[in-house]
């Protein structure tokens, strides 16, 4: 059972395979609050934006929902973070990720913004994903599917184009390769309330939803270490969770208060940049 697992073997795991796995992490009274946040949020979102987002499912940012922040903010998670010694964590966005029945499979692609920043060439991820799954998951309704180690070292993949573009979103050409199988993958399935910690660098995907019900997943994005991030890139991440927020709620705004973030250096919010350089090998 991965809940004997002790942090330091978590975060051994995370350095050197991308991925660690805690068991129980959100109950189900908060699993609750949660659904009812993504009914309302499916709900209110436009038919039309939904095909442009075909392969992964709904892609619903967190600006107009702070009923996510209990999630965002969930002591458990972040008690076991500090544990692992992921310290200095800063929050950028969530998104709620729902994939209807008959969802296709997601492309593979990895979500670091910031590979210009020296940081994304370490042990340290930059940029990490917390994945809150609402209900038990396998392969038949579309659980996560992983490319352990691709967060340190290059891949086929990284030459294949950006993630998210329209293209690739809509599902232009169902023979892209980013839609294949490769050796080495693996499938996560996971229990509703089973927390994915996993590194932005990582490829990631998931398998199609063959059942009737829809699978949903909230993703939320964090940086740890953050003051150790180069100041364009803290400047970035400020700016853009600010802006992005800026209507929530002091309510909801209390609730990660510890986890947003507060440059108040001068550099300009650096450029995103999904590609890796020579540095990556």
């Amino acid at each position: 059972m991965t809940n004997n697992v002790t942090p330091a073997t978590r975060m051994a795991q995370l350095e050197r395979e991308g991925y660690c796995l805690i068991e129980k992490v959100a109950g189900e009274s908060l699993l609750n609050q949660t659904r009812a946040c993504v009914d309302k949020a499916l709900a209110e979102v436009d038919p039309e934006r939904l095909a442009k987002t075909k392969a992964p499912g709904s892609l619903i940012d967190s600006d107009e929902y702070p009923e996510l922040a209990d999630l965002i903010g969930n002591p458990r998670a972040l008690c076991e973070l500090d544990r692992m010694g992921l310290r200095d964590i800063k929050f950028w966005k969530a998104v709620i990720i729902s994939k209807p029945p008959g969802g296709p499979r997601l492309y593979w692609h990895q979500d670091c913004l910031m590979w210009q920043d020296a940081r994304a060439y370490s042990d340290r991820p930059p940029m990490i994903f917390l994945m809150y799954y609402l209900e038990d998951t396998e392969r038949r309704n579309g659980c996560l599917r992983l490319l352990p180690g691709t967060h340190r070292r290059r891949h086929i993949l990284h030459g294949m184009g950006e993630a998210h573009t329209r293209e690739i979103n809509r599902i232009d050409n169902p023979d892209d390769p980013r839609f294949r199988d490769y050796p080495g993958e693996i499938d996560v399935p996971v229990k509703a309330g089973d927390l994915v910690v996993g590194d932005a660098r990582m490829f990631h995907s998931s398998h199609a939803n063959r059942s009737s019900d829809k699978r949903t997943v909230i993703t939320i994005w964090f940086h740890p270490f953050f003051t150790d991030l180069q100041e364009p890139t803290q400047s970035w991440i400020h700016d853009f969770m600010h802006r992005r927020h800026a209507n929530w709620p002091q309510e909801a705004l209390a609730k990660i208060g510890p986890l947003i973030p507060d440059y108040r250096g001068e550099a300009a919010p650096m450029l995103q940049n999904r590609v890796p350089d020579e540095r990556l090998r």
